[in-house]
C-alpha cells in the first residue's frame, strides 16, 4: 500500500491550522515521527489533547486513511478542561521507507450546530532490511526476450543469504549470481517469449532471522506500449 501524497497530506493538516474555539480539542501535536525498528510487526502512537473550552465536546468518529491503521479516542466526550488521547495502531507489514498515514478527528461542543475537524499524521521511518531494483522490471510486447537483471542488497547489520528463487510464470529462465555473499545478489530473468502481455512475480526466499523479511518478492511484466496522443 503507498503511502498519503503530499497534497493529501496538505488536505490532513488543513484542519488543524484553524484557531481554537469554545469546547475545542487541542492538540500536542499533530504530527507524530517514529523510527521503526525492521522487526516491528506494529507501533502504538499516541496524541494527547485537552478541551480548552467551556463546553462538554463529544467525539463523534475518526477516520483513518489506510486499513494498515486503526484509531480511537480513550473515551466519547470530554469535559471543559479534560485531557484525553488518541491512540492508532499503525501495522507495518511489508513497508518499507518513510510512511505517511493521516487521521481526521471529527467533534462537536455541546449547543454548536457544526462539527469540528482536527488532522493527523503518522509518519515512520521503516529501514529496508533488502533492496530490490528496479522495482519493477518490463519488456514490451514484441521486442526481444533480452535478458535483464534485479539487483539485491543487503543494508542490514546481518548478513541475509538468498535460499532460492521462484517465478510465478513458465517459460522464464532464472539465474541467481552471488555478488558478495550475504550482501549483494543478482536475479538474471529472461523470457522465453514476449509475444502476450502478463504480469509475473519472483518469490526469493531468505535465511533471514527476521519472520516477515524471509520472503521478498520481485514483480515484472510484458505490457504493450501505450498509445500517444495525437
Amino acid at each position: 500500500m503507498p503511502s498519503l501524497p503530499p497534497i493529501a497530506l496538505a488536505v490532513a493538516l488543513l484542519f488543524s491550522m484553524a484557531p481554537a474555539a469554545e469546547g475545542a480539542l487541542v492538540f500536542d501535536k499533530k504530527v507524530a515521527e517514529i523510527d521503526a525498528a525492521p522487526e516491528d510487526e506494529e507501533l502504538l502512537v499516541k496524541f494527547p489533547f485537552k478541551n480548552s473550552g467551556d463546553k462538554v465536546v463529544a467525539v463523534k468518529k475518526v477516520d483513518f486513511a489506510c486499513s494498515c491503521l486503526s484509531a480511537e479516542t480513550d473515551k466519547g466526550s470530554y469535559a471543559p478542561g479534560e485531557e484525553g488521547v488518541v491512540e492508532a495502531i499503525f501495522k507495518l507489514g511489508s513497508f518499507t521507507g518513510v510512511q505517511r498515514k493521516s487521521i481526521t478527528v471529527t467533534s462537536r461542543a455541546e449547543g454548536e450546530a457544526e462539527d469540528r475537524r482536527e488532522g493527523l499524521v503518522v509518519q515512520v521511518s521503516i529501514p529496508d532490511v533488502i533492496t530490490i531494483e528496479p522495482q519493477l522490471m518490463q519488456w514490451a510486447v514484441g521486442s526481444e526476450p533480452e535478458p535483464q537483471t534485479f539487483t539485491l542488497k543487503v543494508p542490514h547489520p546481518d548478513p541475509i543469504n538468498i535460499k532460492g528463487v521462484v517465478c510465478s510464470r513458465e517459460g522464464f529462465e532464472v539465474e541467481l549470481v552471488e555478488k558478495r555473499p550475504g550482501r549483494e545478489y543478482e536475479i538474471r530473468l529472461t523470457p522465453g517469449s514476449t509475444a502476450k502481455a502478463m504480469l509475473g512475480v519472483l518469490k526469493i526466499e531468505t535465511d533471514c532471522s527476521i519472520a516477515k523479511h524471509r520472503r521478498k518478492l520481485a514483480f515484472f511484466s510484458v505490457a504493450r506500449k501505450r498509445k500517444s496522443k495525437s
